[in-house]
């Protein structure tokens, strides 16, 4: 019977624990934002340095916004580099490339503002960071596809669009050197082919990549000053002339006469 007690009261005593609300101390909830995936080393970490291309040449005489083309077909306004208030960009930010469309208005009637320069290889190729800067956007965005923005201070950033890739390790904020190399030209978004559509912005304002920042061309000086009296030459000495003499009566020598031996 004793026993029998005994665990009755065991048995009322572990009720009475799984209905108990008697509070328990818990650990504090916190929320741990894990820290961005580093990819570690791929293509593009021992990848070259972007070239410094010194022409530019149009993929075809019938493109948009073009610009005067030479004779062999490079676009005569063409400099490797943009000259910004955040120093020098290049112009050219890809492995190699043909100028495919530039900036302005295109497609008739139903067109529409195109804001930047279209940079066409249907091999694709490596896509560079023009200067130097923070990474602001790196990710899919609609019709410009995979995209990459970057802010290089005092107003200047750089927009990359339609690329087949880019590098997994670049994160918004941090630092990126000119000419590193950050995606290969592709088709993504709104394209119908292989190129990178650049984008230069300066306060805000899109402005042409290929015409903006370039060295202004040779202007003669102008005339701002002449003399109000005529500048005195210094006359010239006098001509002495010399007397005329009898020209000298011609002379010949005195022939050789030869005697015969016989």
């Amino acid at each position: 019977m004793r026993r029998i007690a005994l665990s009755l009261a065991a048995a009322c005593a572990l009720g009475a624990c799984a209905t108990t609300n008697t509070p328990y101390a818990r650990a504090p909830i916190t929320t741990v934002i894990s820290p961005p995936a580093d990819y570690g080393p791929n293509i593009y970490t021992n990848a070259p340095r972007a070239p410094l291309h010194s022409e530019l040449f149009a993929c075809n005489s019938y493109g948009s916004n073009l610009g005067l083309i030479g004779q062999r077909g490079e676009a005569t306004n063409y400099t490797p580099y943009i000259d910004t208030p955040a120093g020098a960009l290049l112009r050219n930010p890809t492995e190699v490339a043909c100028l495919s469309s530039g900036f302005g208005y295109r497609g008739g009637s139903n067109g529409r503002q195109h804001n930047g320069l279209d940079l066409a290889n249907r091999e694709g190729g490596f896509i560079y960071a023009a200067g130097e800067g923070r990474i602001v956007t790196a990710d899919y965005r609609g019709g410009y596809g995979n995209y990459i923005e970057i802010d290089h201070g005092y107003g200047v950033r750089t927009r990359y669009a339609h690329m087949a890739e880019f590098d997994p390790n670049l994160r918004p904020g941090m630092r990126i050197a000119a000419g590193t190399p950050m995606g290969r030209m592709g088709m993504t978004g709104n394209a119908t082919g292989v190129h990178l559509h650049y984008e230069v912005m300066i306060d805000g304002l899109l402005v042409d990549p290929l015409n903006y920042g370039a060295p202004q061309p040779y202007v003669t000086t102008p005339v701002t000053s002449t003399y109000q009296q005529p500048v005195p030459i210094a006359p010239a000495d006098p001509v002495t002339e010399l007397p005329e003499t009898a020209p000298a009566p011609e002379s010949y020598p005195e022939p050789v006469r030869l005697q015969s031996p016989y």
